[in-house]
């Protein structure tokens, strides 16, 4: 008897976590079942908050679903919990290998000038870094922040920009990140630090979605010309799914090179960076090796020793801007490894 209590209970709580979106966004309601998760991840990113019919609604929407990223989030910008978010999904599920939502007039609507060069943040979490480089580039030092914002921003105040190196001088900056709740939380913070029209974020996978924004940035322009190639490429401190079975879910794969490749042109630079040297080598190795080493070629930055020698992957951070991720890091006196590639010329078409 308990056995069958047992199993019924599971197939009840299996059966509750099916569902996402199953009707046209005006039309949702939602319902929280029981969850294995910590209070810092309730929040609709969660699979078991599921999304159901309200009263009276046809059943024949019952197999139809919406990106995880077109879900609002329960939390409120005032909640204690807001900016804390699971660390880790994984890429491969149907779920995130949906093509995310994007406005009729994207990127018209983000972007006040889309006849110039863009940087692309790969994996940009919080959003931390983008803000930082957009604001020391195009200015908003009245802004006032929140502590954990003011901590970050006094920890990377001392590192020099070098960004004029490598960046042209007027830019758009778009950061791509999987976890919903976590692109939706960057996104809110763009207008607060007054860098609507520059910066925006949105949330896909990039393996599935990249050629698909590229693509409608580019376009958005072709009638009245301008720069607007992809120009800088940043892929910082990714998720390296350290196990054997989980390392087709890493963000850097051929595809995506081969994408990156597309829209780039010659002299245009990647930059890779991480604390883990092999997730490091990882992605340096979809860049050397197949179509990767067709497209690019890596270059030989300003290298840091350490102890008076100087290590593997040692290079200095380009932009010389950390993200809070590498702030972390530095601060523990562990190692980052770092490298870049440039574009060719080899056509990618």
């Amino acid at each position: 008897m308990a056995v069958t209590k047992s199993v019924s209970n599971f197939q009840t709580f299996k059966n509750n976590r099916v569902g996402f979106a199953i009707l046209p966004h005006s039309q949702l309601s939602y319902r929280s079942t029981p969850s294995f998760c910590t209070s810092a991840t309730k929040y609709t990113d969660n699979p078991s908050d599921v999304l159901e019919d309200r009263p009276g609604e046809d059943s024949e929407h019952q197999d139809k679903f919406i990106p995880p990223w077109s879900v609002p989030m329960h939390r409120t910008s005032n909640s204690k919990a807001f900016a804390r978010f699971r660390q880790h999904v994984n890429p491969l599920a149907r779920r995130y290998q949906m093509s995310t939502d994007l406005p009729e007039n994207w990127p018209l609507c983000d972007f006040t000038n889309v006849n110039l060069p863009l940087y692309l943040d790969i994996g940009c979490g919080k959003g931390g870094f983008l803000l930082e480089l957009v604001g020391r580039r195009h200015g908003n030092s009245g802004q006032s922040f929140s502590p954990g914002e003011d901590a970050y921003r006094m920890a990377s105040k001392g590192t020099e920009d070098t960004t004029a190196k490598w960046l042209p001088n007027q830019m758009n900056y778009l950061g791509l990140e999987i976890r919903p709740g976590v692109s939706q939380y960057a996104q809110t913070r763009v207008e607060k630090r007054g860098l609507s029209g520059k910066l925006s974020f949105v949330g896909c996978n990039a393996n599935v979605d990249l050629d698909r924004l590229l693509t409608l940035y580019q376009e958005a322009a072709g009638s009245v010309g301008g720069d607007n190639r992809l120009a800088f490429v940043s892929i910082q401190f990714p998720d390296p799914h350290f196990k054997k079975a989980h390392s087709k879910r890493r963000v850097v794969t051929s595809e995506l090179v081969s994408t990156l490749a597309k829209f780039m042109t010659k002299g245009d630079v990647v930059f890779l960076q991480s604390d883990i040297k092999d997730a490091l080598e990882a992605m340096r190795e979809k860049f050397v090796e197949d179509s990767g080493k067709l497209y690019f070629d890596e270059l030989q930055g300003e290298k840091k020793h350490v102890d008076g020698q100087e290590t593997e992957y040692s290079m200095e951070n380009p932009l010389g801007i950390p993200t809070e991720r590498e702030v972390s890091v530095l601060n523990k006196g562990l190692p980052v490894f770092r490298t870049m590639f440039a574009r060719n010329e080899f056509s990618a078409s």
